[in-house]
C-alpha cells in the first residue's frame, strides 16, 4: 500500500504540498492493525500521533469497576495522540481498533521539528481539537439532561453528519457499530439500547441497510429541534 498516497488523503495534510507529504512519508512508520487490538492505554502510554487512514478507532475512558465509555468513534482521516506541547486524547484515554486498520505514527519530536515549520499545520490541529471538544460536550449534555430514546437519536444524527451520505430525507451513517457500541456512547445497556432501535426503526427514525444504519435527518431533527 502506497504511504505518500495514503498522507496525502488524510484531512490534516490535504493542502501540503508533495514536497512535504515526502518529508513526514520519511518520518513516520505505517503500521496496519488488527480489529480489536488496543492502540492506547493509560498503562501504556505513547508519545505519538496517530494518523488514522483506514479504519474505525474507538475512543473510550473505563471506571474502577470496568464499565467503558465511548467518548468517540474516529474514521479515516481522523488524528489522535499526544506529543508533549499537544493532547487530542487525554490519560486516561484508551483507544482501540475496531475494523483492521491501517496508521500512520509519528513520535513527537518527528512531528513538532515539523510543525514548527508548517504552521498551517498547527492551526489545523487547534480546529480539530476545538471540534472534538465541542462533540464531546454536547453528546456529554444529552447524555445528562435526555432520555435514551433522544441520546441515541441525536447520537445516530451526529454520526451520520460525520461520515454519512445523504440520499432524499435519509442520511447514512457508514461506521460499522454493534448495538453494545451505541449503548457505550449513550451510557445505557445493551438490552435497552436493542429495544429503542426496534422501536425507531417501526417509527420510521432509522432503519439498517446491508451494511449500515440510516436515520430520517429531517424527522430527527424535527423530535429533537435542533
Amino acid at each position: 500500500m502506497d504511504k505518500l498516497l495514503m498522507l496525502s488523503q488524510i484531512s490534516l495534510f490535504d493542502e501540503l504540498p508533495k514536497e512535504e507529504l515526502m518529508v513526514i512519508d520519511e518520518m513516520s512508520e505505517m503500521k496496519p492493525v488488527k480489529k480489536g487490538t488496543q492502540i492506547l492505554s493509560p498503562d501504556s502510554p505513547i508519545k505519538a500521533l496517530f494518523l488514522l487512514k483506514q479504519g474505525q478507532v474507538r475512543l473510550y475512558r473505563m471506571n474502577a469497576e470496568g464499565k467503558q465509555f465511548t467518548v468517540d468513534i474516529l474514521v479515516d482521516g481522523n488524528i489522535f495522540g499526544e506529543t508533549s506541547t499537544l493532547s487530542l486524547t487525554d490519560d486516561e484515554i484508551y483507544a482501540e481498533a475496531m475494523t483492521d486498520t491501517y496508521l500512520c505514527i509519528l513520535s513527537h519530536e518527528d512531528f513538532e521539528q515539523f510543525i514548527e515549520s508548517n504552521p498551517k499545520i498547527a492551526i489545523k490541529l487547534i480546529n480539530t481539537l476545538s471540534t472534538r471538544l465541542k462533540e464531546v460536550y454536547t453528546i456529554s449534555e444529552k447524555i445528562a439532561l435526555s432520555d435514551v430514546k433522544n441520546r441515541l437519536l441525536y447520537l445516530l444524527l451526529m454520526l451520520s453528519e460525520k461520515t454519512g451520505r445523504r440520499k432524499n430525507e435519509w442520511q447514512t451513517i457508514e461506521m460499522k457499530l454493534t448495538h453494545h457500541d451505541i449503548a457505550n456512547m449513550i451510557g445505557s445497556t445493551r438490552e435497552t439500547t436493542s429495544a429503542i432501535i426496534s422501536q425507531l426503526k417501526k417509527e420510521g427514525y432509522i432503519k439498517k441497510g446491508i451494511q449500515y444504519f440510516s436515520i430520517n435527518a429531517e424527522k430527527t431533527k424535527e423530535l429533537l429541534d435542533v
